[in-house]
């Protein structure tokens, strides 16, 4: 009998072994012709399942890079940046985009003719290789057309591109704003100027769109409250309208402020998000939206808040969520963990309850430091990200994490 019970032990203990998730480090930054300090970048995946990313520094001229990682952590420095003194974008920010033919779209924070950021495109080459060409460059003042995108591109089905600028505009707090081709090139046009109060203001977040081709977006700050929105734009015969679907109020266990958070939606239209900071703890949220399909509204859940002891858990997400098959939510936080600097986290529905996993403690060195942005899902479920530091040169690393 005590035989048996040892048995049965040594398998459980394996099979518990087997459950955990483990990481494993694809890429250290090296900076130089490198990259370095991937703040709020993540990933998209072309057919094969290469990822595509960019980050702030690095590269031959410092301005950053765009590259691409393949699964078995192979890197390909596809662009480097040159900056203003060039006449180059520089600081890379936010999500890539792909169009139907397989170019690539992003955003600078910075460089450009006047210093204030770039759109650009990536277009693959015959020969090999990939060519830039800077498809606008925000204007000195920044008033009529907005400046510092940190967000990236969302591409519609007829080819136009939409983003957000957490700058310029009539107000200073910020646009939404389209990219059309035409005959003549790429225009620029805003859609939406933030008045940095009831409409929300200064965002950093790309733009989510339904098929429709309603844009969906958070903002920071501004709202009825000051805490941040989440808002809808709504093309109409008198041009775009926006609504505010719910206001943040950092009061009674709710969020506030919404940094680099990219909206998801499920097949029912509820809208998934995080919040850096509010909640019970004042470290932060994860919420959902919920849609009434007969009233047309959205109603808000709390569907976690972060602990106020950083070590046990998570604290401070600087990004959004990805979601499986299964409706599970992943996430990154920006501080907590085992050595207080960041984690992977899962939340698994169970009846109307929410559980948290944490999927990785984050502790420098070897390993990264800082994660934000949204995660990436690759079809085996395994989660990929970047960390703005740690790793063998202290210039962030790429992870995959296997739950």
């Amino acid at each position: 009998m005590k035989r048996f019970i040892g048995i049965f032990a040594v398998v459980l203990a394996l099979a518990l072994t087997g459950w955990a998730s483990t990481e494993k480090v694809l890429w250290n930054f090296a900076g130089g012709s490198d990259g370095a300090d991937p703040w709020s970048n993540y990933f998209i995946s072309d057919a094969k399942g290469n990822l595509y990313a960019a980050t702030g520094d690095g590269g031959t001229y410092g301005q950053g890079v765009v590259f691409m990682l393949t699964l078995a952590g192979k890197e390909t420095i596809l662009y480097e940046f040159k900056g203003q003194s060039n006449g180059d974008g520089a600081s890379p920010h936010g999500r890539l985009a792909f169009d139907s033919k397989g170019n690539i779209f992003g955003t600078t924070q910075a460089g450009g003719t006047n210093g204030t950021g770039t759109v650009y495109e990536l277009s693959p080459q015959a020969g090999g290789g990939w060519a830039e060409t800077v498809l606008y460059s925000f204007s000195a003042s920044g008033t009529t057309d907005g400046a510092d995108p940190s967000a990236g591109m969302t591409i519609a089905p007829d080819g136009t591109m939409y983003s957000t600028t957490p700058d310029g505009g009539s107000t200073g707090a910020g646009v939404i704003f389209s990219m059309k081709k035409t005959s003549k090139g790429w225009k620029q046009k805003v859609i939406q100027n933030l008045n940095g109060s009831s409409n929300g203001g200064f965002p950093y977040e790309g733009l989510m769109m339904d098929t429709a081709g309603n844009l969906y977006g958070a903002a920071p700050t501004g709202g009825a409250s000051g805490q941040g929105v989440i808002y809808r734009l709504s093309l109409t015969k008198k041009g775009w309208v926006e609504t505010v679907l719910y206001n943040f109020t950092n009061q009674n266990g709710d969020g506030s402020g919404l940094y680099w958070i990219d909206l998801i939606s499920d097949k029912a239209g509820n809208i998934y998000g995080a919040t850096s900071f509010g909640g019970t703890n004042g470290t932060g949220t994860v919420w959902e939206l919920v849609y009434s399909k007969s009233k047309k509204t959205y109603s808000e859940t709390i569907l976690y808040e972060f602990g106020a002891n950083g070590s046990g858990d998570g604290n401070n997400p600087y990004g959004g969520l990805a979601m499986d098959s299964k409706g599970n939510l992943y996430g990154t936080t920006l501080n907590g963990g085992s050595s207080n600097i960041g984690t992977s986290y899962k939340l698994t529905k169970r009846g109307t309850t929410w559980t948290e996993t944490i999927l990785h403690n984050f502790v420098g060195a070897d390993d990264g430091n800082a994660p934000t942005g949204n995660p990436y899902l690759d079809a085996k479920g395994r989660v990929y990200g970047m960390t703005e530091t740690g790793g063998t040169s202290n210039l962030g690393i790429v992870y995959r994490i296997t739950p």
